[in-house]
């Protein structure tokens, strides 16, 4: 075969391929993308058609609700409504109002468990400015005085604060609130799949429903995972734990996550996963099924249609009957 042949059929065999190798990454070449938002990385894995355009799309959209939402910002509309606690009504935009009200309706089907207005409390231990400090029960006392959920008015689009030093934390379900707008995002663009993992909420998208995802809990006491959930498209994951935020004295582990009966880090558990249909959902019941505990998390998850993964201090795990089979336990 003379040299001239040889460059032709190579020639011709790379433009054949060129569909081939647009298909492949198109279909199975994911888009990459991490940033830095709501205290936490933000980790975006996106296969298929426009995906930098979805990127953009979402990374747009978690800047814009951190914009709202991030009460470190002292610019953000949370942080106004704190403000202006005992002074002034703010006005707010719609989503603003949209999560507050949807914070009012965990604080209800939790039965008080998830209450947004723990920021006065979560202030006194430290875990606001990292001034960490075990309080006086005295102390405690008049914080837990600070957090009444009727204390936080909604009036068409103005929120109000009744007492001075009231405080709303979103924290919370927040990330769980995005990840409800991606998923808009997502189903609107309609790419191959989607993963997006925002610090411990993890969102999964396939156009195939029936797709299988593995998703991995973290270990609570050590690097990896300590479980591996195989869920299908379209499933929510929100993990709250004491390894997250914490401090240590004289050998006992204080966390950020406070119970609000008595203003104190919660400690029946050390890791729990909430599994739902809807972000915000997942968001505030892993932080609810971290306070409970076991046998009151498992309870609540059964009675709200959602699943629910626990490991106490001792490593060992309990999980949704509806979970067997679909879980598979590391070494621990």
């Amino acid at each position: 075969m003379n040299r001239k042949v040889l460059i032709f059929l190579t020639v011709a065999i790379f433009i054949l391929l060129i569909p081939f190798l647009i298909f492949y990454y198109v279909n199975y070449q994911n888009l990459h993308r991490e940033i830095y938002s709501m205290d936490t990385i933000i980790k975006i894995d996106i296969w298929g058609i426009n995906k930098e355009k979805i990127a953009y799309e979402i990374e747009k959209e978690i800047n814009y609700l951190a914009s709202l939402f991030d009460d470190y910002n002292p610019n953000s509309e949370v942080s106004k409504i704190n403000e202006n606690a005992g002074i002034k009504p703010i006005k707010v935009s719609d989503d603003t109002i949209e999560i507050l009200k949807k914070a009012k309706e965990m604080y209800e089907k939790t039965g008080g468990i998830f209450n947004i207005m723990i920021a006065p409390v979560s202030k006194l231990w430290g875990f606001k400015d990292e001034s960490y400090k075990v309080p006086t029960l005295n102390e405690i006392k008049q914080a837990l005085t600070l957090t009444d959920i009727n204390d936080l008015v909604i009036n068409s689009n103005e929120v109000f604060l009744k007492k001075k030093d009231e405080a709303i934390d979103l924290g919370g379900i927040a990330k769980g609130y995005t990840l409800d707008k991606i998923k808009e995002i997502i189903e609107k663009n309609k790419p191959t799949k989607v993963v997006v993992n925002m610090g411990g909420n993890v969102y999964i998208y396939n156009t195939d429903p029936n797709r299988i995802f593995k998703v991995g809990i973290k270990h609570p006491r050590s690097n990896g995972v300590i479980a591996i959930l195989e869920l299908k498209s379209g499933n929510f994951v929100a993990t709250s734990g004491d390894y997250e935020r914490f401090f240590e004295l004289d050998g006992v582990r204080y966390c950020h996550i406070i119970d609000p009966r008595n203003g104190s880090p919660a400690k029946a558990l050390i890791s729990a996963t909430a599994i739902t249909k809807q972000g915000y959902v997942g968001d505030a019941f892993s932080t609810a099924f971290f306070i409970l505990g076991k046998d009151k998390a498992l309870q609540l998850a059964l009675e709200v249609d959602a699943q629910a993964v626990l490991i106490d201090s001792s490593l060992n795990i309990y999980y949704s009957e509806s979970l067997a089979g679909s879980i598979e336990v590391e070494n621990r």
